[in-house]
C-alpha cells in the first residue's frame, strides 16, 4: 500500500511538474464546473481562473457569451484577451472523459490586438465602399423602374435585371461581411424576447408576392402552442428568410413550399420544405459551405454561393441552436432550424457534455 501510494503521489508530482514547465496556460475543471488546477504558467496569464472559481462565469467576465458559447459548446478554437490591456491568447477546451471534466489550455495567438483591429477596420471599409456604389445603383434602377413606359422593351428588361442584380450582391455583401465577422468570434446577438409566429408571419407575407409571381406556392402552418424563445428577432428573420428564398430562387415554377413550426423536444423545430428539384449534392451537409456547388450543378444554374446557409447555420449555433437537413434529387429539401425552447439551459450542460450544436 505505501509503496503504491508513494508511485501514485511521484507521478502526480511529475505531471503537475509537467503541465508547469509548459508554455502554454493550463487550467482543469471539476465535474461541478469549478475550476480544480491550474498551471504556474496560468497562474500569471489567467489570474482570474483561481481555484473553486465558477469557470463559465469566469470566461464571460473577459469575453461575450457568443465567444463562450463557441468555446464550450462547440468546442472551437477562440481567439480573445485574458485581460482588456492583453495581448489575444488562443483558447481550446477538451472534454476529461475519467472525471466528467474539463481541460484548457490558453497559448499566444498569431494575431496581435494591432493586426486584429486592422483586419476590422479593413473589412468595415470595404463594407462601405462596396454598399456605397450598390446602394446608388440600385436607386436609380428603381428610378427607371417606377416609369418603365419611356423605355424600350429592352431597356426596360436591362433595368430590372440591374436592380435585381444591385439587391442581391448588397445582401451578398452583408452576408461576406458578417462571415468574416463570426470567423473571428465578432459576430453579435441582440436577445430579447421573439415570438416566432409574428416572425414566420412577417416573413411568409413578404416573400408570398415573390413565390407568387414565379408560379410557386408558399403556405405556413404554426402550432397553437408555439412558444416564444429567447433570440435576436433581426437575425431569426434572416435566417427564416433565407431558407425560405432559397426554397423558391432554387426549384422551377410549379413548386410547393411549406413553413411549418411546431415543438420538437426542447426545442422550437421552424421547417422549410419544398417539392423542387433537391439538392445538387452527394452529401446534404454540402449545402452549407460557402462557395460549394454540388457535381449536378450547371453553369447556368442558379444553384448561388452557398453563403447565405452557410450563414444561416452560424447565426443558429449563435441562439445555441441547429439546423438540420432531408434532399432527395427529384424530391426536394426539408431544412429545419432548431430554437431551444430554454437558452440558458443550453449553457449549463455539465462538462464533459457537450450541448447539441
Amino acid at each position: 500500500m505505501e509503496s503504491g501510494a508513494g508511485t501514485f503521489k511521484e507521478e502526480l508530482a511529475l505531471l503537475r511538474h509537467t503541465l508547469d514547465s509548459m508554455p502554454s496556460s493550463v487550467v482543469t475543471v471539476d465535474s461541478e464546473g469549478r475550476v480544480c488546477y491550474r498551471s504556474k504558467s496560468a497562474a500569471s496569464t489567467l489570474p482570474t481562473f483561481t481555484i473553486g472559481a465558477d469557470f463559465r462565469k469566469t470566461l464571460e467576465a473577459i469575453t461575450h457569451v457568443e465567444k463562450v458559447d463557441r468555446l464550450l459548446i462547440r468546442r472551437e478554437v477562440t481567439a480573445f484577451a485574458p485581460a482588456p490591456d492583453d495581448p489575444e491568447l488562443n483558447w481550446m477546451v477538451w472534454d476529461i472523459p475519467e472525471t466528467g471534466g474539463l481541460l484548457l489550455t490558453a497559448w499566444q495567438t498569431d494575431f496581435s490586438i494591432l493586426m486584429n483591429e486592422r483586419r476590422a477596420d479593413f473589412m468595415m471599409a470595404a463594407s462601405h465602399e462596396l454598399r456605397s456604389p450598390l446602394t446608388t445603383l440600385q436607386g436609380f434602377a428603381e428610378l427607371l423602374n417606377l416609369d418603365p413606359s419611356n423605355l424600350t422593351p429592352e431597356q426596360a428588361e436591362a433595368a430590372e435585371i440591374i436592380e435585381r442584380t444591385s439587391r442581391h450582391l448588397t445582401v451578398l455583401v452583408q452576408d461576406v461581411f458578417d462571415l468574416s465577422r463570426n470567423s473571428f468570434g465578432e459576430l453579435r446577438l441582440n436577445i430579447c424576447t421573439v415570438d416566432l409566429r409574428d416572425v414566420l408571419e412577417s416573413v411568409v407575407a413578404q416573400i408570398s408576392a415573390v413565390t407568387s409571381e414565379r408560379g410557386q406556392t408558399l403556405t405556413c402552418t404554426l402550432d397553437p402552442d408555439l412558444p416564444v424563445i429567447k433570440g435576436d428577432e433581426a437575425r431569426t428573420t434572416q435566417m427564416i428568410s433565407n431558407l425560405v428564398n432559397n426554397a423558391s430562387v432554387h426549384n422551377p415554377e410549379g413548386t410547393a413550399i411549406v413553413v411549418k413550426a411546431g415543438i420538437q423536444g426542447d426545442h422550437v423545430a421552424v421547417s422549410v420544405s419544398d417539392d423542387g428539384r433537391g439538392l445538387p449534392f452527394d452529401d446534404p451537409d454540402d449545402a452549407f459551405r460557402s462557395f460549394r456547388r454540388g457535381p449536378g450543378a450547371t453553369a447556368g444554374d442558379r444553384t448561388g454561393s452557398g453563403i447565405g446557409l452557410s450563414l444561416t447555420k452560424r447565426l443558429i449555433q449563435l441562439h445555441r441552436g441547429d439546423i438540420t437537413v432531408e434532399s432527395r434529387p427529384g424530391e426536394g429539401s426539408t431544412f429545419t432550424l432548431l430554437f431551444p425552447i430554454d437558452r440558458e439551459s443550453e449553457a449549463a450542460h455539465a462538462p464533459g457534455e457537450p450541448g447539441p450544436v
